[in-house]
């Protein structure tokens, strides 16, 4: 399968070294950037799978453009930078870079890199995910059990019969049962009758 690469190096002739070196049936440089604004451009509108980034110790921009790659278009990233750039480290693990090298690679490390931290980075997307769905799922349950006390106190009914409710109007409106525990919380909150759980904070749902 072949990469499409989006290469970020100031230097046109160190650019041009790269993506002659590249096997093209492997890894192909897809679009070049001089700087992060057109990196981030040409990213929008190519949609590459990894960004190759020269950095150089003082440039900080760097590490904000691999960012951005990975939070606002999904783009993972390697660093190329100098022997003497090593320094660099606490900034590579802050900004979610997903390889670093030191210049000069050859280009066989070079796509073994990038393959490597394409799948690395779907990876941590898929943990990512995860975590946000048992999240909500904690914060439903949040919900649900808040609104469950509340008609138990409302509606004097055993816990049982005041989940079964909830579970009876989310079939019949086919709405989630989160939704429906917060339209009873609200509903309560609206009425004064919710002061038995004044410090709760009702959790929202995405």
């Amino acid at each position: 399968m072949t990469r499409f690469i989006l290469l970020v190096d100031p230097d046109q002739t160190h650019r041009t070294r790269i993506a002659r070196s590249l096997d093209p049936t492997v890894g192909q440089v897809m679009a070049e950037a001089t700087g992060p604004e057109e990196a981030m451009r040409l990213a929008a509108m190519t949609r590459p799978d990894v960004a190759i980034v020269t950095t150089h110790l003082e440039n900080t921009d760097d590490f904000h453009l691999t960012s951005r790659l990975a939070t606002e278009h999904g783009i993972p990233s390697i660093l190329l930078t100098r022997p003497g750039d090593l320094m660099v480290m606490p900034h590579v693990t802050q900004s979610g870079v997903m390889g670093l090298l030191v210049r000069p690679v050859d280009p066989t490390t070079l796509l073994a890199a990038t393959e490597l931290a394409i799948c690395r980075f779907q990876e941590t997307l898929a943990l990512r995910r995860e975590a946000d769905s048992l999240r909500r799922l904690l914060d439903s349950r949040k919900l649900i059990e808040r609104a469950k006390g509340l008609l138990m106190e409302l509606e004097n009914i055993p816990e049982k019969e005041a989940f079964a409710r909830l579970r009876q109007k989310s079939m019949d409106t086919q709405r989630p049962m989160a939704e429906i525990a917060r339209a009873v919380i609200l509903a309560a909150e609206v009425r004064g009758r919710s002061r038995c759980h004044p410090t709760i904070r009702t959790p929202v749902v995405r």
